[in-house]
Order: structure tokens, then sequence, then C-alpha cells
């Protein structure tokens, strides 16, 4: 998706007056230029990653409702001999029977989870040409300070040295924040690549094995479901991962 292009924001002046007052504000119509253009992440309702990873959770428990023995080993004989076996086979049976309504939450929370991307890569945007704005500012700050009167450890050169400091951490600020934003846009969309290849691939495969099993009920096509269900259970797996 392309980020709405950002708006011009204004440049630096050729010239600054030789006043101490003046000079500890330059910048300061950049600044607030850019303050109503703090990024936000946009609304949305809850945690769309957790959301996404505990459904998929779910899903893979419902397509293991049709191998208890699978189920029993995974709880390992202390969880069966707590009755864990057959609390998971209850809710494996429950959620097999709501497995549209499953699905449709997880779809749900790839929705806002694909909102969330969409505003998060206009904040990108933005801090990004902020950054450049703001080294903009800092250079041309730099070369005003040749055209002082005084010395180069007088107050007006302190004072426009202050605010070019200041502007150049500003910048460096916005291009963090622009870094690990997109960082985090990778990650989401990884995840949200688990849940296409779940939902395109793995799973209307899985379905048709277990449908060949159970007419024809060979132990190919069982085995062929074990191994897809084995694949879903690895991309939920990896999605789980990716949670902080």
């Amino acid at each position: 998706m392309t980020a709405a292009p950002a708006l011009p924001l204004p440049l630096p002046p050729a010239a600054v007056a030789a006043d101490a007052a003046v000079l500890s504000r330059y910048g300061d119509v950049l600044l607030d230029a850019l303050t109503p253009r703090v990024p936000g992440t946009g609304a949305v309702d809850g945690d769309p990653r957790t959301g996404l990873v505990d459904a998929l959770s779910r899903l893979a428990l419902a397509l293991q409702a049709h191998d208890p023995a699978r189920l029993r080993r995974q709880t390992g004989w202390w969880g069966r001999l707590l009755g864990r076996d057959v609390e998971q086979q209850a809710d494996a049976d429950a959620l097999q029977a709501q497995l549209g309504v499953v699905l449709f939450n997880a779809q749900a929370h790839a929705q806002s989870l694909h909102a969330l991307i969409a505003a998060s890569e206009q904040a990108v945007s933005v801090d990004q040409h902020a950054a450049q704005a703001l080294d903009q500012w800092a250079d041309a700050g730099g070369a005003l300070q040749a055209t002082l009167p005084g010395e180069a450890t007088g107050p007006l050169h302190a004072a426009l040295q202050q605010r070019v400091a200041h502007l150049r951490l500003l910048a460096a600020m916005k291009r963090i924040a622009a870094a690990e934003a997109a960082l985090v846009q990778a990650q989401d969309a990884a995840l949200l690549a688990h849940l296409q290849r779940i939902t395109d691939t793995l799973l209307p495969a899985w379905r048709q094995a277990v449908a060949s099993g159970q007419v024809q009920a060979q132990a190919r096509q069982q085995g062929q479901a074990a191994r897809l269900l084995a694949q879903i259970r690895d991309e939920v797996a990896s999605a789980q991962a990716r949670l902080p």
C-alpha cells in the first residue's frame, strides 16, 4: 500500500537576525508545523495481533477433534492424569462445530491488522518526511552561523548551535521511530502470511484429505491429513512466536 504524500513543510530562512532571542527560536516554525502531524496508529478494538494468533490457535485445536490420540499425547501423562485430555477433546469438539465462526474471527482480526499496517505505513512516511525537513533546517542553521557577527564562542553562535543540535536530535529520533515501525510492519505482514497459507492452501488440502480418509479409510489419506495438520500447527506456532 502506498502512503499518502506528505504535505509541504516550511523551508529554512536564507538569513537570520543577529538577535539571541530570535536565534533561540530558530526552527520553531517547522516544529509548529510538525506538531499536528504527529502520526497515530489508528483506532482498533483490542490488539488484532493477539486476537489473530488466538483465533489461529483455536483453529488448530478444532482441526484436531478428529484425532483424539494426538490430543492425548499433547497433554502428556500428567495432563491425562488430571483429565486435561478430556477437557481438551471437549474444547476441540466444540470448536469443530463452530469452525466457520473461528475462521470468521480470524479474518476479522486480519482486517483490523491490515488497517493497523496501513496507518503505520502513513506514520512511517510522515516521520521520514519530518526527519528530512529537520535535517534541512539543521544544515541551513549550521551554514547561517558563518554569517553571525561576534566570536564563534559568543552568545549568538551558542544560541544557534543549541537549536541546530536540537533539530538534529529530533531528526534522529524520527528516523528511529520510522525504522522501528517498519520492523513491526514486517512482523505483522509475516503474521498475515501465516493466516493466508493456512486458509488458502493447508486448510483446503486438509479438508480434502480428511474427506478422502473417511470415505476410503486408507492410511495414506489419513497420513496426509496428519501431515497437513502438523503443518498448520507449525504455522500457528510460528505466528505465536511473533508476539512479544
